[in-house]
């Protein structure tokens, strides 16, 4: 795993062989943080100069996120 972006979430097949190797679980968790702050304040998309921040602060999350967990491995 990489400790860095969490290694691949979502990998299926042999991506030497047509399969995918999926988002990284960094990606993953941005993107969830992502739908949970939509769900939590006014819609956004009127208000694209705030997409880089917004960005920014799901990544932030996300690399939080993965520091917590690798905590809690080996």
């Amino acid at each position: 795993m990489d400790k860095k972006d969490g290694g691949q979430a979502f990998p299926h097949g042999d991506p030497t062989n047509g399969g995918d190797i999926g988002m990284t679980l960094r990606d993953y968790f941005a993107a969830k943080e992502l739908t949970s702050l939509e769900k939590k304040t006014v819609c956004v998309c009127d208000r694209p100069r705030e997409y880089a921040r917004i960005a920014d602060h799901c990544y932030r999350m996300a690399d939080a996120m993965l520091a917590e967990r690798a905590k809690d491995q080996p």
